[in-house]
């Protein structure tokens, strides 16, 4: 009703967000983050003799975002990091099919998904509560280094935090349903995280915990009274055999 009386009609504009088309918008981001990038980096298109990208790629990728901007953003971040082609990586995107999907599945296999790789990214989907990289890798049994030399692997899809001490997250929680869902993620399913993190935590007590003593910080804190959660969650989610599997 505020919005109705008095002044406000004058000084409002209402938008209906059911029919609000966001694709300009969507280019005008995609235009500027491409713009900077080749200004902070011309050594990269010394041999390109038109824009880059051109603009039939840039309609190709906002045609692609359908209108959401977390598409948008995860494109331009992943095209852009610093590993890689940035001309190679447009070139994947718009090879690829529609939708967030084979974008993640696509910054999945340029990825080394070595041992410790599949620890971290299993860890951060299958955190109870967040914890600090230093908390995290210390539940894990690596280091702060390793930890965000994995994360890096994967910056295009997570915030990592300027310090060892931030959390990480998630750009969206479709992430984690996309790694949840075999037919969805198919060879890069997570399954199992529970039992593993049920394990990671005792081998933390085991490790860390004395007799008689009371948890010193936020991983032995997290070991302690998450572990009979993830085992919970375990039996609830996996046949037995799995479960075994995994411890």
């Amino acid at each position: 009703m505020a919005f109705t009386s008095g002044h406000a009609p004058s000084m409002t504009c209402f938008m209906k967000l059911e029919t609000f088309d966001a694709g300009h918008d969507i280019s005008t981001f995609l235009t500027s983050r491409f713009d900077e990038f080749c200004k902070q980096r011309p050594r990269l298109f010394q041999n390109t003799q038109q824009m880059w990208p051109a603009s039939e790629d840039l309609a190709a990728l906002a045609e692609r975002s359908d209108g959401l901007f977390i598409f948008a953003a995860t494109v331009v971040s992943f095209i852009l990091n610093d590993t890689g082609s940035p001309q190679d990586k447009l070139q994947q995107v718009l090879n690829s099919h529609l939708g967030l999907d084979p974008l993640y599945a696509q910054v999945l296999s340029n990825a080394n998904r070595d041992d410790a790789f599949t620890k971290v990214l299993s860890a951060i989907i299958y955190l109870k509560r967040q914890l600090s990289i230093t908390d995290l890798a210390k539940l894990l049994d690596l280091t702060s280094e390793v930890v965000v030399t994995q994360l890096m692997e994967i910056q295009s899809i997570i915030r990592i935090p300027p310090d060892n001490q931030g959390f990480v997250q998630l750009n969206h929680a479709s992430f984690r349903d996309f790694l949840l869902d075999k037919t969805r993620s198919k060879e890069y399913y997570q399954p199992l995280g529970e039992a593993r993190m049920m394990v990671w935590s005792l081998a933390c007590m085991v490790k860390y915990l004395k007799q008689d003593q009371w948890p010193r910080d936020k991983a032995e804190k997290y070991a302690c009274l998450e572990w009979c959660s993830h085992l919970e969650s375990a039996i609830g989610g996996c046949e037995s055999g799995e479960l075994a599997t995994a411890m």
